[in-house]
Formats: C-alpha cells, structure tokens, sequence
C-alpha cells in the first residue's frame, strides 16, 4: 500500500513547493479548493481562508449557452510544465505547476483552458510586455465542458488583442487506473515486491487530467517539461534530457528535458519508472526500448528493427524524422496496443516484447510498432486540424505500416494481409457498427471524439489512401504526400491542406510529361466524393459486345444514394498488364455512364474477357455481366495465373454481395468459376471463396442438391488441402505457427473443407477433439486464437459421433466442472452434432429436464439454443418439435419466451399457418401463468416481420435456384472417390473406436475415485 500522502506533502512538497507560494503577493494570486470535475454546471471557486478578500460571484458571461470547444481568443505559446510526484512510493497523488505563455488574438473577457479531475488552483497572470501582475482576476470552473476560466472579479474586457500573458497554475491532481492522463501503474519484482511506475495517456482528451491546457489539438506550443521523482527512478519524456538536479534535503531529483518543437497536447507524454533500457544510435536518432526489471526479453530484436522502420520510412517518405531520439516503453497497462507520443512510444508488453518464435504475435507486434513509428510523421509532424480529420493520422498509419513491412520483410506478405484484414474489416463495417459516417465527421462531445478512432478512421481511410495512392500514380502520390509533410512540419492540417498538395504534384507531373489528365484540376473534389461519403460504392460492369462499348453503373443499395468519382484502371486478354494500377479513367459522380472501349485508352477486343481494379487496389465492389464472368471462367479454367491472384480473390469477394441480396442472374456462371479452383493454390483466393461456399452449402442443406453440391466441392479442396494439412502433425503446426494472412487463411481452408465434409478434415478435427476431451491436451497456442480455432475444430470433431462417443462426451461433461472453460468448450461444440437423436438430447440437456445438470446459469439455456439454431440447420425442425412437445415444462421457466422467439425465426413460410395456431396456444398458457412466471422478454408477434426472418434469403434462393444448380451439379458430376466419402451421419471411422473406449474407461475410473 502507499504511504499517507500527507506525511509525504508534510516532509517533501513543502520543501519545494512553499517557497514559490511566499514569494507571490496574496493580493495578485487567485487561490481556491474547486475541483474541475464530471459534474455539470459552472461552479466558482471557494476561497480560502489563507486569503483575505471577498468571495468572487459567479459572473453572468460564464453561465451563457457557451460552445463545447475552446474559443480562439488566446493561443498558447509555450509551457513550462512542472510534475511532483512519489510515484516511488507508491504515492498517488501529484503536484503540477504550469507556466503558460499565451498571445490575445481576439480582445476578450476571459481566458478559457481546459482542465479535468484537478483541484486546489493557484493561478497568476502576468503582462509580458510590462512584467506588471494582473490584480483583478479570478477563475470559474465549468464542469460540463471541463473549462477553466480565467477573468476578472468584475467581467470586461480585460485581455486585449495583440498583448502576451504569462499564466503561472499550480494545482493537485490524482493518478488514476484507467489509464487516461497521469496514471499508475505497477508490477511485481523478482522479491515479489510491488513496484509502481506512472505514464501518460493523452490521446484523444485526457491531457486535461494531468494539466491545466489547450487540449485540442490544433492549439500546438513549445513545451518544457521537468519532473520531480524518487532518485531511484528515472523519467522519460518527448525529448532528450537536458540535465537533472539532485536535492540535498531529500530523495528526490528533479529531471528536466529540452524544449519540444510544437506539440498537441495530446502528444506530451512521461513515464517515471525504475525500468531498465538498451540503446543504439543511428545517424542523428537515438533509439531506446525501456523494459521492467524483471523482463527477460530487454528487446534487442525490436530495436535493431525499429532503427532500421525509422530508416526505411525516412527514405519512402523523402522526409527526416525530426527528433534526436525515439523511446519505446513497455508497459503492463496502456490504453490500446500502443500510443505514438512523440518520441516517447507507449506499448502494452506483449505489442512489443514478442517471442521470436512465436510468429504469429511477431507478425501483429511488428505492424504495431511500424504503425507508431509512421505516426510520428503523420500525427505528430503534421496533426489534424480538428479531430474530424483523425483519419489523416490513423489512415495513413495503417496503410503506410503495410507497405513499409513489405519493404522490410516481405515474406510476411503484408499487402496480402492489408487485403485479408484491413479492407475486409473496411468492407465489412456494417457487420461491426450500426454507426455509418463519413471519414470527416465533425465530432464535439468527448464520447464522440472517442468514437471517431473505429473501423473508418483507420480500416477504410487506409483502403481509400491506397486507391488514391495507385491512382494518382504512386511516384506522383508520394511527392505530393512529401510536399504535405514539409509544407505543415510542426503545424496542423486539414484534409483541403492535404487535397491541394496532392493536386499540386499531379500539376507537376503534368507539366514534367505533358499528360493528358483532364480530371488534374478536379482532385480536391473528386477526394471529397471518398471523404464525406458513408458507402461502399459497387460498380456494375455491362458491356456491348457488338459496338464494344461498357456501361458502368454505381449500383446503389439502401439506405445510401450517392455517386462518387470512381478511378477505375482495366486489365483483358489483349492486355492483361496488372502491375500498372494507375487509374486509366475517373468514373465522374453520375449513376450510370457508357464509354467506348477505345476512349478508356485501353486494348479491349470483343472478344476479350475484362477485369477491373487491378490488384483490389480502388476501394469498391466490381460486379459483371454474365457474359463477361462466363469468359474471366473459361480464362481461369484455361490459365488462372494470366489473372492476378489479387483479382481471383477479388473475383469471388464481389460475388458475395451479389449472393446475399439474391442479385445473382444465373447461377450456372458461378459454378463455372468455381470449377478451376482444384488447381488453385494461393490461400488468398480460397480465403475469399469459403464464405461462398458455405453460403450455398447452408442454403441447399435438406435438398436434393446438397450431397451433389459436397462431393463438388470437396474434389475442389482436397487438393490444395492436403498441400497444406498433409499429415496431423502439419495441420497441427499450420494452425499455430504462421504468420499474417497465411494462418488466417489456413483456418478458412480447415473450415472450408470441414464444412462439406471432407474426410481427412474431419479426421483431423475428431482427433484434436478426442485428445482435447478425454486426454485435455491443447490445440491451440495463442489466446487470441483460441476461441476462433478451439470452437471450430471442436465443432467438427464432434460432428458425426456415434452412440458411444456422444454419451462418452456427456460422462466427460458431468464430471467437470461446470464454472470452467473446458466445460464451455464442450457444451458449445455439442450443437454441430448431426444425428437427430443427439440433437434432441442436447435439448434436453440445455432447456430440458435434464439442464439443471449442465447449465449454471438459466440464461445460458436461450444462448445455447440460438447458437444451436444458427450453427446447425439440421436442428431447426426437432427444436419446433420439441418446443410443441415440452411447452407446458418449459413455459415454466423465465427464458421460455426468448427460446420460443428464436425458433420463430427459423419458420418456413410453409408452416407460418401451424406456427400461428400454436401462437394461439402459447399466449393462452402465457396468460395462466403470468401470476407464476415473470418472462425475460415479450413473446414474438405472429405477425412480425421477425418471424422465418432467418431462412427467407434461403428460401428465395432455393425458388430461384435450386433446380439450376441440381442440373448443374448433375450434368457435371465428377466420380467418387474413396478418399473424398465423408463418413456416415451416425457413424465415424473404426480407428476411432479403440480410443474412445480406452478413454472412456480410464474417465470412468476417475470418476469413481475423485467421487
């Protein structure tokens, strides 16, 4: 625990504090206990009973409707920043002292600041020009808005335009856990002792927690900042140290650092710890990695490759890093993965002291640390204007980490996992977010400010960065991005500061190469199109085969109605050049445009097939006539590798929209381009064709189709899954130490081939659940991991059990404990089961008589059912079947009327007539027991739209398309092979036996001891 903290203020602060406080006339010092906190209002300041003179009124000017961001009336020029703390200690608390030099650009009444969570202000102004104190001040507190208010007893215009103020604020504050502002920290040494350390978190609005400030962040200053500290400890800041002074009179030494360059507030940054560090120089930069004493990892690899990051991105970018030093800290506790302070880079631990054999952190830890070394150029060297344009440092940040890596190690195939991770997660965000907005979003409220760093701010302000990066021409783009940087070094920037840059250098190529671009001019709008929209735009590609001529159409989906400026570049039999992805023609803002071949400066005869957005470098989905995609199959069938392997997974990318909304006009083109994958062998195209395939897997489940369409798919994946699964001992491997896109993809693969039945996917799966069950041996290596591969190899491996095997599990289940993970495991795995009989087991162990057994808490009872409803559409019609048949039991329990709503939704439309019947009949019950049973939620409405919500799309499908895709299938019927047959439903193979009976057995005899 800490010492007293008034003890501490008792022997120590006293010596260094109250000789300031003697040395300010009382009557120039404005002194009081208000705390500048959460609670709403604007409050004045109580004043002490030290100081003698009338208790201030709270002015009528500070209770107006005032504007949440600061007002432009002063601007901060400097800071000197003083921190007091014996953090050695264990100490919490802090004193701050701020000396603030400000300029009065606008005559006003009041000097605003922001300050949060700080108390006890002792606040002096003084005039620079005349050295004179100013007499007449007071302050308010607005809590709403976390200002502090700086005016005079009586309100009028006090400070005038064009004259320099020196503010002086001493005041307390609290480190905190959250890690926001100045927070504490701590860990255990090598004695088991706890030792504590403090850092800063600032980003997006939390310097105000430690200091009274300007704390947006286009109000950049010069900050000079020293600490006080135990002198055991060291400090670290921004800058380099510039000397540190040791008091006599106690254990404290105080560290003072250079001046910063200008800074946002959000960038100020210091640790104080006991850490150990190693170091290396290189040109003009030192680099530092700060470690915890007792880290056995002081990280020499990470900073041989941060010295060589710094290096490459000065090179690429044109640009040097503008500091003599670049710290990385690992901390225990960080807000996030890391924070690119400037000069000073926070990380939680394990983002930067990865294990070199452990590949798949080393890769995630390695796109960190580039991630925050490019911040320092976008962020830091450059800052946004407002945090409207947060895109301008995370966007850039992400996409230029990719490319850097790709530089430095390009066997992790970063761009490829741009493509897998980045841009799906962009292309998916309505999946992660009911919250749409445009990359500039003007934003106020701290809550909203926080909410700006999402998937847009970073995902799709990449993918959109990258469009316009191959567009524009990336020498072209790179010049321009040059021009930005040491046009706004060491100021802030807006994205029309960052569009005319870019406009500037397309201008200059212009001239250079007399270029005929007519859309030069246009940049500034056509960047706006991306910037202030909310979609995702889809292309529609028809063309005329007989004049040869291409109707493009900017398909549009609801809610969203707009139309961007689209750069479009194309590839075709006569012309399959991929590598130029320079836009060959700008699509303007109109919903639908046709084009001769010919004016698109491109070689297209009408006998070609055509490709668009070479490499998947434009942000938007590209659809094509059936024409079209029936050639780009045949092309695939005859020579897959004339097509990018970016634009075969692209291919089936943009397909998907088209398969969910039922957009699909023949079906047959499909498996046509389906049909070359048995000779495919990249992981990122199969990485983009799984969610195909297990989409028309779910739909043709129960139809005549869906052996046919099985057996088609596992001769297409066996070849490229035994290339990657050849033996367990390889598949156990290739789950677990890949890098990047490669295990992502691997993973997919296993699902894949698992989910048509593939026989050595199941194998592989029953024998990692086997041993996971009934020997507990573990699969799965890395926590992130763990609950994406136990879940799906767990599911799989009990996908087809026999008698035997199931209640061999369920012995297994009722012998552990049910508060463990392992028992969660199981529990959710059992719902793949696909025999009827054990799926009506489950039931009763879930909802039935039997749950008490196996479920803690009676709201995991629904869970499990709707898990079980999504995962297993074989379980749908015995779920309305047991319903119908235990519904008087079950109505007796809260959670009846959520799993009655869940099987709702799985209603054909053909049973919407029995369904409405026995809604009747539940509502009656319901009534008689509304005096017993209080229900965790209303019962679903006959009429909902709800109802068979679920199986709609697949039925819609099926009507349109289930008989094409029999014929298909039929006609194309490849012969079965012995390796390809998927085991029987309610058997699994003999190898199988011996061990599960071995397990069995040995689990029963430790159930009888341990009992």
């Amino acid at each position: 625990m800490a010492r007293p903290i008034n003890k501490f203020l008792n022997k120590k602060w006293k010596v260094l504090i109250l000789p300031i406080l003697l040395l300010l006339p009382p009557t120039l010092v404005v002194m009081g206990q208000q705390t500048a906190d959460d609670n709403s209002g604007i409050t004045e300041v109580e004043e002490p009973t030290t100081v003698s003179s009338t208790s201030p009124q709270p002015p009528p000017a500070t209770l107006k409707d005032r504007p949440i961001r600061l007002p432009n009336s002063s601007f901060p020029l400097e800071y000197n920043l003083h921190i007091i703390t014996n953090i050695h200690e264990g100490g919490l608390y802090f004193k701050g002292n701020v000396t603030i030099d400000i300029e009065i650009r606008e005559t006003t009444d009041e000097i605003v600041l922001h300050a949060k969570h700080l108390s006890n202000f002792i606040i002096t102004a003084t005039d620079l020009d005349s050295g004179d104190m100013l007499r007449d001040l007071t302050f308010s507190v607005d809590d709403r808005r976390h200002f502090l208010i700086i005016h005079g007893q009586e309100y009028y215009q006090i400070f005038e335009v064009g004259k320099k103020y020196s503010l002086e604020i001493l005041y307390d504050g609290t480190m905190n856990e959250d890690h926001l502002g100045l927070y504490w920290l701590a860990y255990r040494d090598a004695g088991n002792q706890v030792i504590y350390q403090a850092a800063t978190q600032f980003e997006p609005t939390s310097a105000r927690l430690a200091v009274p400030c300007y704390d947006e962040p286009a109000f950049k200053a010069n900050f000079t900042i020293r600490i006080t500290h135990g002198n055991t400890y060291t400090a670290i800041s921004n800058m380099p140290m510039k000397e540190v002074i040791h008091h006599n009179d106690s254990d404290l030494l105080t560290t003072i650092f250079h001046p910063t360059p200008p800074i946002s507030t959000y960038l100020v940054a210091f640790v104080v710890s006991n850490f150990g560090y190693i170091s290396k120089r290189q040109g003009h930069v030192t680099q530092r990695v700060f470690t915890p004493t007792t880290s056995k990892n002081k990280g020499e690899h990470q900073l041989e490759f941060a010295i060589r990051t710094v290096a490459a991105i000065e090179e690429y970018l044109g640009v040097d890093y503008s500091l003599d030093k670049l710290d990385h800290v690992a901390l225990n506790k960080n807000y996030g993965a890391a924070m690119e302070n400037w000069g000073l880079i926070t990380y939680r631990e394990n983002f930067l002291l990865y294990s070199e054999n452990d590949l798949r952190h080393r890769f995630r830890d390695t796109i960190t640390i580039v991630h925050e070394i490019v911040h320092q150029w976008f962020g830091n060297l450059v800052s946004p204007e407002w945090w409207s344009y947060a895109w301008l440092n995370e966007g850039f940040a992400t996409y230029f980490s990719h490319v850097i890596i790709d530089m430095l190690h390009p066997e992790f195939k970063p761009l490829e996992y741009f493509i897998m991770d980045t841009a799906y997660r962009a292309y998916s965000y309505h999946k992660y977010s009911t919250r749409w907005r445009s990359m500039t979003h003007y934003v106020e409220e701290e809550k909203d400010i926080v909410d700006i760093f999402d998937l847009i701010g970073y995902q799709k302000a990449a993918c959109v960065i990258k469009m316009f990066h191959h567009a524009f021409g990336q020498k072209t783009f790179m010049r321009g991005i040059q021009q930005y940087l040491l046009k706004y070094q060491y100021s802030v920037a807006n994205e029309m500061d960052l569009f005319g840059c870019l406009q500037k250098a397309l201008e200059q190529e212009h001239a250079e190469e007399k270029s005929e671009k007519s859309w030069i001019p246009l940049v500034s709008e056509i960047m706006l199109s991306w910037t202030h929209s909310k979609q995702v735009p889809i292309i529609k590609v028809i063309r005329n085969y007989e004049n040869n001529t291409i109707t493009l159409v900017q398909h549009q989906r609801p809610p969203f109605a707009e139309n961007l400026w689209i750069p479009l570049n194309f590839a075709s039999s006569s012309d399959h050049d991929f590598q130029n992805t320079a836009a060959d023609y700008f699509m303007p803002p109109v919903e639908k445009q046709t084009v001769n071949a010919s004016d698109l400066g491109i070689h297209l005869e009408p006998s070609d097939w055509l490709i668009v957005n070479k490499q998947q470098t434009g942000f938007y989905h590209v659809l094509y006539d059936d024409e079209n995609l029936r050639r780009i199959a045949h092309a695939l069938q005859e020579n897959h590798l004339d097509i990018h392997e970016f634009n075969r997974a692209d291919i089936f990318y943009c397909l998907q929209p088209l398969i969910d909304h039922n957009e699909v006009e023949n079906i047959n083109v499909i498996f046509e381009l389906l049909s070359y994958l048995s000779h495919e062998e990249e992981l990122l195209v199969w990485n983009f064709v799984q969610a195909t395939v297990e989409l028309f897997e779910r739909h043709l489940d129960n139809t005549a189709s869906h052996e046919h369409y099985k057996q088609f798919v596992r001769h297409l994946v066996r070849p490229i899954y035994l290339k990657y699964f050849p033996s367990i001992l390889e598949a156990r491997l290739a789950i677990s130490e890949k890098t990047g896109s490669e295990h992502t993809s691997r993973q997919n693969l296993l699902k894949m081939a698992c989910h048509v039945d593939l026989s050595e996917c199941l194998d592989y799966a029953r024998q990692l659940a086997f041993d996971y069950i009934f020997q507990q041996i573990e699969f799965v290596s890395s926590k992130e991991d763990y609950y994406v591969v136990t879940g799906d190899v767990l599911c799989y491996g009990l996908k087809y059990l026999t008698d035997e095997e199931f209640h061999n599990v369920v012995e297994v289940l009722l012998a552990t404990n049910r508060d463990t993970m392992f028992f969660d495991d199981i529990i959710i795995a059992l719902r793949c089961t696909q025999n009827p009989v054990h799926i009506r087991l489950y039931l009763d162990m879930i909802i039935g008589p039997n749950a008490t057994e196996f479920i803690t808490n009676p709201n995991d009872s629904a869970l499990n059912v709707k898990r079980l409803s999504r995962a297993n559409g074989r379980s749908r019609s015995i779920l309305r079947q047991y319903i119908a048949n235990n519904f008087r039991t079950l109505m007796e329990y809260p959670y009846f009327t959520e799993i009655f709503n869940i099987m709702a939704e799985y209603v054909p439309t053909t049973h919407s007539h029995q369904f409405r019947t026995f809604h009747e009949l539940i509502s009656r019950e319901m009534k008689l027991l509304a005096t017993k049973v209080e229900y965790n939620s209303p019962l679903i409405e006959p009429n909902s739209q709800d109802v068979g919500k679920q199986i709609k799309m697949t039925e819609t499908f099926l009507d349109k398309f289930e008989p094409d895709i029999y014929d298909w299938l039929t006609k194309h019927q490849r012969p079965v092979y012995a390796a390809s047959l998927a085991p029987q439903r309610n058997s699994s193979p003999n190898r199988f036996g011996p061990i599960l009976r071995l397990a069995g057995n040995l689990y029963r005899k430790l159930f009888k001891t341990t009992n």
